[in-house]
């Protein structure tokens, strides 16, 4: 379930709780004009349809309805990636030359393990899992049922008002139609009583009044947004009841409005012609104000007993309602020292979904009373969010019933015969945010994925999973940004993204933030300090300012030693290709990179390819020919290949990878062939075949194209 269906979970529940307030005040208030138990329904409308509201020292709304349950989490075990071997009939082998090959030098250098990391993989906040499919389910049936509501409402307002083309314009707003049998209002900005034919003139003003009343109170426009609430809470009983008892409310008290203004002698006249009119039938949730819906037995009752409140009367009830309204519509103040045993109460829920995870995959496998070993908040950020965002540790141990059905489990962590809270991805740090003294929870993060051991790791880990769930913007820094494009040994091309953490302007310094390869992996930059980012960056820029590192200004320069330094590749300035206008949407586009080998398993009814990338150099490599200790007789051909070692790198191919071949006629250019044609053509070649240049992104090959051997 998605964040935002957890919010509209918890209105439901809170607004759940009002409505049996309301009832119950009603109750005691039937014998008082119902203009009253009509305003109190303001309240529950409030509380279902607005997430927020005020800390109230006084609140009639238990703290546990403003808390949402965890859901059940997926197993956390870790599942291999199972790769069947690729077989096909009709593969491309390419027949690969004798190629020049060299024992000299080294082979290509890897990449030097950085210290970053891929963005986490988050667990989902409470009530967010989104890998359970149930709560998929759920929601797809929420929107298939607000929709089939909404659609209904839309098509009996169309089908009522083409019924009404034909209604006759008395004055103003007043029409009259021989297409209804009871009178109503519809109409938003500009509401129309429509009159069915044949009332008599006592009964015309009896319900003009009364529609009158409707319009200046606004209730045209009430009516259809407490629908639209419906709508939303549509799987909750309790607001269908509201909505009727609400809609009743509101007739009466439009009855009792008429009586005043024309006194208590039209009781009876009024009664019958409210009988007479009667529908029938609800309009309810469709639009129409109608003057006979809505109990017309219990109306009638209540225009017969209805006697003008005295004074004092009016004054109490007025207090009483106020009264009530403060206690349901304001949360209740909790103590700044609750919070920390409301988020251990999260904490408990987080250890009974894992429970119920072990327990879906061993049936039979039950624990004992779980024990929290360690319960602390490692860390509190204010400046990631408008609200505080803090971290808090977790560990516990789990005593099973019956130790050996532990093996049944596959690999997890136990210590002395109990479950412990290692996962594959090390121990959960639970995420809370905090607003108006209350705990939030968000999700889970596992410290191993981060360096949680300093403020700047921890500050980095909650904005990697505050971007993940789009509470934060893809970007660590706002402000200008610089990215700069730049090959790895490998030949693929990654990049980076630069911003300036403290000023902006060509007075602030400039630091790596992110990088990302060619096969979208994104990772995060954290500075080695035991400080905060913010008083990290802040050193450095003084730093600068001093003159201790002036290259911090120049964004080529901080990228240029990044590269060496981090990801320990060589490099230089005419290698790279710099945006110095760049946006974090550019970023997040993933570099295409452009690779020489030898195409091999390609055929018709797979998709992918094996790929053996090689080194293709020229007489303009002068340097890596002196490292490889190759001479100019070496290259008979204007080129050398070099392919220390074979080997084979599966690539994915689409319906959209191009594929090009050398234009004979014309050589320099290309022609563009199908797989079928590009298959067909190396199958031809059985002693030499050339090699071939392929585009990659994402892991995804975007074109193959034949390389021109002179």
């Amino acid at each position: 379930m998605e964040p935002w269906f957890a919010q509209l979970i918890q209105m439901s529940i809170t607004g759940s709780y009002c409505i049996l307030v309301v009832i119950l005040a009603r109750l005691l208030l039937r014998k008082i004009p119902a203009l009253f138990s009509y305003a109190l329904w303001s309240i529950v409308l409030f509380r279902l349809i607005c997430p927020f509201s005020f800390e109230s020292p006084i609140s009639f709304i238990p703290a546990d309805t403003q808390r949402i349950p965890l859901t059940p989490a997926a197993a956390e075990a870790s599942i291999p990636d199972m790769r069947g071997a690729f077989q096909a009939s009709s593969e491309l082998q390419v027949p690969k030359p004798q190629r020049q090959t060299s024992d000299a030098g080294t082979p290509t250098q890897g990449m030097k393990t950085p210290a970053q990391t891929p963005a986490a993989s988050t667990e989902p906040a409470a009530g967010t899992f989104a890998s359970n499919p149930w709560m998929k389910t759920i929601q797809y049936l929420w929107l298939v049922g607000t929709g089939v509501m909404i659609i209904h409402s839309i098509v009996a307002t169309i089908r009522l008002k083409r019924s009404l083309k034909s209604a006759q314009h008395i004055s103003g707003n007043l029409y009259q139609s021989k297409q209804i049998t009871t009178p109503f209002v519809i109409g938003l900005l500009k509401p129309r009583i429509y009159l069915p034919a044949g009332l008599q003139e006592q009964e015309k003003t009896y319900i003009i009044k009364h529609e009158q009343v409707h319009i200046r109170r606004l209730d045209h426009l009430i009516k259809p947004v407490a629908f639209a609430v419906l709508c939303l809470h549509w799987f909750n009983p309790l607001v269908w009841l509201a909505f009727y008892l609400m809609s009743e409310d509101m007739e009466k008290s439009c009855d009792e409005s008429v009586i005043r203004q024309l006194g208590s002698g039209i009781k009876q006249d009024y009664s019958l012609s409210l009988l007479a009119l009667s529908s029938g039938r609800r309009f309810t949730y469709r639009s129409p104000l109608a003057f006979g819906e809505n109990g017309t037995k219990g109306r009638i009752r209540n225009i017969l007993q209805y006697r003008k409140p005295a004074f004092w009367v009016v004054l109490l009830c007025i207090a009483g309602i106020s009264s009530l309204g403060v206690g349901l519509l304001g949360n209740p103040k909790q103590q700044a020292e609750s919070v920390e045993h409301t988020a251990r109460e999260y904490a408990q829920q987080f250890i009974n979904t894992v429970i119920t995870s072990y327990s879906t995959r061993v049936p039979d496998l039950t624990f004992k009373e779980p024990v929290i070993t360690k319960w602390e908040q490692i860390g509190e950020y204010d400046k990631l969010l408008d609200i505080p965002v803090s971290l808090w540790a977790l560990e516990y141990r789990l005593k099973p019933e019956n130790t050996d059905l532990l093996k049944q489990l596959g690999d997890v962590s136990v210590e002395e015969g109990m479950l412990t809270e290692e996962g594959g991805m090390g121990k959960p740090m639970l995420v809370f945010s905090y607003k108006d003294s209350v705990a939030d929870y968000l999700g889970v993060i596992r410290d191993g994925e981060h360096d949680m051991t300093s403020p700047a790791g921890q500050e980095m880990a909650l904005r990697v999973f505050l971007e993940e769930k789009g509470q934060l913007p893809h970007e660590t820094f706002s402000g200008q940004h610089v990215l700069v494009q730049f090959p790895l040994t490998t030949g693929e091309t990654s990049q980076l993204l630069l911003s300036q953490p403290v000023k902006q302007g060509d007075a602030g310094i400039w630091t790596v933030e992110r990088w990302k390869d060619t096969n979208g992996n994104e990772y995060y930059h954290t500075p080695q300090t035991e400080k905060t980012l913010e008083a990290y960056y802040a050193d450095q820029q003084s730093g600068a300012e001093q003159g201790k590192d002036a290259s911090l200004f120049d964004p080529v320069e901080v990228a240029v030693q990044y590269i060496k330094t981090d990801l320990g590749q060589p490099v230089s300035r005419d290698k790279l290709v710099v945006n110095y206008e760049a946006t974090s949407a550019d970023f997040a586009v993933t570099p295409e990179s452009r690779l020489t080998g030898y195409v091999t398993g390609l055929a018709m009814n797979t998709d992918s390819l094996d790929f053996d990338q090689v080194e293709w150099l020229t007489l303009a490599d002068a340097d890596r020919f002196a490292a490889l200790n190759i001479k100019a007789d070496d290259l008979p051909g204007g080129f050398y290949i070099l392919n220390k070692y074979e080997i084979n790198d599966p690539y994915k191919v689409t319906p959209e990878t191009e594929y090009k071949l050398v234009n004979r006629e014309q050589p320099g250019t290309y022609t563009s062939v199908s797989k079928q044609d590009f298959i067909r053509y190396f199958g031809q070649l059985t002693d030499l075949a050339p090699p071939c240049t392929i585009t990659i992104s994402k892991g995804t090959v975007n074109s193959i194209t034949e390389v021109y051997l002179p």
